[in-house]
């Protein structure tokens, strides 16, 4: 019924409680999750013309992104499911509701209730919201336990 399982993680509570979730589901339907990790570049563009991230600044963040990735391997392994990994970067909301899940079969999105980055959520809404009002794919949001 699910062969891919999209997981998006950012380092948050919520995103390890989605893991959790669906490493019970591929345990179930013999899936592969596809653990995801997005770094948004599109909060470090500071006007027209501007080139983006500073490399420094996108080193830690690749060096953040390769920590969230690897603690879910962890996880995934200790549950025993398949998996794959991949650390993208650009906007997360359109990673995750569109470009992974058509680029990798994508048969259900399994994503925290709320991430790490308060102010973008205030400002713009939140990445959950945005996927499951745009994706195209099933989507199970996992409510944080406290």
């Amino acid at each position: 019924m699910y062969e891919h399982i999209l997981v998006p993680l950012d380092g948050s509570k919520n995103s390890q409680q989605a893991l959790e979730e669906a490493c019970k589901l591929a345990k179930q339907f013999d899936s592969t999750l596809n653990l995801v990790t997005v770094i948004n570049n599109t909060n470090f563009y500071y006007g027209a013309g501007a080139a983006g991230m500073p490399p420094s600044m996108y080193d830690d963040q690749h060096k953040i992104a390769e920590n969230i990735i690897n603690e879910a391997k962890k996880y995934a392994d200790s549950q025993g499911v398949k998996y794959e990994t991949s650390i993208d970067i650009g906007n997360p909301k359109n990673i995750i509701a569109h470009v992974y899940p058509d680029e990798h079969d994508v048969d259900l999105i399994v994503i925290g209730k709320s991430g790490v980055d308060a102010i973008n959520r205030l400002l713009i809404g939140s990445t959950t919201a945005f996927v499951v009002r745009n994706a195209t794919t099933k989507v199970l949001v996992v409510n944080t336990k406290d």
